[in-house]
């Protein structure tokens, strides 16, 4: 009777297993609401690794592009602070302080695509530090982002 116990023991932990192995394998299972937590890149190769408790978001913002070169620092990476908003598809936004003293700014939602993957659309605004008022007009930058989210982060 024991033996019988064992193996029904056994075999419960090891499909148990091989369905979490299978459900973690599967890159965009279906998902009920869009997480901002995670790693996510965009389509320039920068990279966000974002974690949201509550209403706020921190992180880091790794930079594949910049304006001028340097002008984003010698490690090319910046914390970002920000806002999520709550519901299945939230909007939000984040904003980084580059080690040249230029502001970034993102604002956006995220959203589930038919196949379970999530995005996040973005559009960002970019200041970077004019010398003096009358060269003020050319230091602003707006453009779009849609970042894909690649991994969960811890």
């Amino acid at each position: 009777m024991s033996s019988l116990i064992w193996h029904l023991v056994f075999w419960t932990l090891l499909t148990s297993k091989a369905a979490s192995a299978n459900e973690s394998s599967t890159p965009n299972a279906k998902v009920s609401s869009c997480n901002v937590t995670g790693v996510w890149r965009n389509e320039l190769g920068s990279t966000l690794r974002v974690k949201a408790e509550g209403s706020e978001v921190r992180g880091v913002y790794q930079t594949a592009v910049e304006s001028t070169r340097g002008a984003a620092g010698h490690h090319r990476s910046a914390r970002i602070i920000g806002m999520v908003s709550d519901g299945t598809q939230p909007t939000v936004s984040f904003s980084v302080l580059w080690e040249k003293g230029s502001c970034s700014a993102w604002v956006g939602q995220c959203f589930i695509l038919d196949d379970g993957a999530q995005v996040l659309k973005t559009f960002w605004m970019l200041r970077s530090v004019a010398d003096n008022l009358a060269s003020a007009w050319g230091s602003t930058r707006m453009g779009e982002d849609i970042f894909f989210k690649t991994g969960v982060s811890s």
